[in-house]
């Protein structure tokens, strides 16, 4: 299986998380892990600026599983 990065954001104070999904369906590959870094960057930015809070990027890595109808 194909693993994946992901832009994410943490608060210092409330550990809460929040992440960054392009909805066009583009993923982060582990060879873009730069670019996926500045994203998160950009994010946890945007984010002290909106709450006050200190909020720090992360990185997570994940594996997509498929779908199954029910």
């Amino acid at each position: 299986m194909t693993t994946y990065l992901l832009p994410k954001a943490i608060n210092t104070r409330t550990r809460q998380t929040v992440k960054q999904q392009d909805l066009t369906g583009g993923r982060f590959t582990p060879s873009q892990r730069a670019l996926c870094q500045e994203q998160a960057e950009r994010l946890a930015r945007q984010m002290t600026v909106r709450t006050g809070d200190t909020w720090l990027a992360q990185i997570v890595e994940y594996t997509p599983t498929e779908r199954q109808d029910q």
